[in-house]
């Protein structure tokens, strides 16, 4: 069997390491650009090592990557966020973050009464019998929970920070989604870890899984640009060839980019409800420094302005030369403008309250800069999880094809998603060759 992965990104990778595994396999993984990873591409600047997105996974010890690694033989450290060193910023009065039942108790963030019902919220998720998950969105359980307005303001901002959206969009998002994504978050003892030495710990490890086997090939630059079936084959053109022949076919690209891939193919109409989808896209901070400018905290959440700081060289001090020191600051974004004038004033106003943050809590930042980097609109996730969107199921009725990605189907939520996702198609593939399936099954 010939499998083709289109996108060599953390899902396309996952994927093909999997099935790489199987000696009776060969294949292909096809990737655009000129290195793989695709969102969780890291490079090194001036001895900093930059992420295009943070290397922070939640909630680590019941994560997929805890079965990549006993299913791969993945080896990586990793390293837990300091809690008592996390701390929420509202109307410039700095208070612990209610992570833990620790925190919880000496955040101001709420009142004495107010955190005896939040806490009892959190053990109602934990046991799984919390009425958010029978809610449409998280606006719905607020507008007819009786909570104080903190409780209420703090719920918000936790899915804020968590998904990497704005109020108004955390309040779209579905109760039941954000009811088990805290249901595994509050059981788990290593809840925010970083991966040392960054995503190409892992996305390293996966290519050398898929190169050690030589029915498999990577190819870099290589986008393709149509496919069709014939005789129960695909045909894919790509850059630089006219016709490449496979059995199976494997799409682990944004969902977008999949549609559009599709769109003159008789399985376009298949995808039209998941061509509208949004994506979760936020300003991203980056600062290398060449000294230690300041410690006062490992991250910190301005609840006010709606953006963070992360210390990321706190926790993984791989990713700075000696000495050095990494921020990274991330502004959540609103997506709906009148005009491209709104839009700018919009996005100068967040430049202007992030390193009006930087100056507040690192003041001499500006002149210990090694490293810079400012990304105005970075895709975080390219499916918003939000009601009005909808996730990409990893096979669809009468198309012949496989999906996986952070905006399809699976486990969990951003680079999770993608690992999950994945695995499980190419968990799904596999099993074929012991029970073959059909092909639009």
């Amino acid at each position: 069997m010939k499998i083709a992965i289109i996108g060599g990104g953390l899902a396309g990778l996952t994927a093909a390491a999997y099935l790489s595994e199987n000696r009776e396999l060969e294949g292909t993984v096809f990737e655009r650009s000129p290195q793989l990873g695709g969102r969780a591409f890291t490079y090194q600047k001036s001895g900093f090592t930059l992420n295009y997105g943070a290397h922070a996974i939640y909630g680590i010890d019941r994560h997929t990557l805890h079965h990549m690694e006993e299913d791969l033989g993945l080896v990586f450290e990793s390293k837990q966020v300091d809690k008592r060193k996390v701390v929420y910023a509202k109307k410039d009065h700095l208070t612990p973050a209610p992570l833990d039942f620790v925190n919880i108790m000496k955040t101001d963030v709420l009142t004495a009464m107010e955190k005896v019902r939040f806490v009892g919220e959190i053990a109602a998720i934990i046991g799984n019998v919390h009425h958010l998950k029978n809610y449409a969105t998280l606006g719905d359980y607020l507008d007819q929970s009786h909570a104080a307005g903190d409780v209420k303001e703090l719920w918000q901002h936790l899915v804020c920070s968590n998904f990497f959206i704005t109020p108004s969009d955390a309040r779209k998002v579905s109760g039941e989604v954000i009811a088990v994504y805290y249901h595994n978050l509050f059981l788990s003892s290593k809840p925010v870890n970083y991966i040392l030495g960054s995503w190409a710990t892992i996305t390293d490890q996966l290519q050398d899984k898929i190169d050690h086997n030589e029915k498999w090939n990577i190819a870099l630059k290589e986008p393709v640009e149509t496919i069709v079936m014939e005789n129960g084959k695909f045909i894919l053109k790509t850059k630089n060839h006219e016709a490449l022949v496979f059995d199976k076919v494997v799409i682990a690209t944004p969902v977008q980019q999949a549609v559009k891939l599709l769109e003159n193919t008789e399985w376009a109409v298949h995808l039209d409800p998941y061509k509208d989808n949004t994506s979760t896209e936020v300003m991203v901070y980056d600062l290398g420094f060449k000294e230690v400018v300041a410690r006062p905290f490992h991250y910190i959440s301005d609840m006010t302005n709606k953006m963070f700081i992360s210390d990321v060289s706190a926790t993984d001090y791989t990713v700075v030369p000696e000495g050095g020191q990494l921020l990274q600051g991330i502004a959540y974004l609103k997506d709906d403008f009148q005009d491209e004038e709104e839009r700018k004033a919009y996005m100068d106003k967040k430049t202007e309250n992030m390193e009006g943050l930087f100056d507040k809590y690192y003041p001499g930042w500006r002149e210990a800069v090694e490293v810079k980097r400012v990304s105005k609109k970075a895709m975080v996730s390219s499916v918003k999880n939000i009601s009005t969107n909808r996730l990409l199921p990893n096979r669809l009725p009468e198309v012949p094809f496989y999906f996986c990605g952070d905006g399809c189907v699976g486990k969990g939520e951003l680079a999770e998603r993608a690992f999950s996702s994945g695995r499980k198609v190419a968990l799904k593939l596999l099993n074929q060759l012991i029970k073959p399936e059909q092909v639009t099954s």
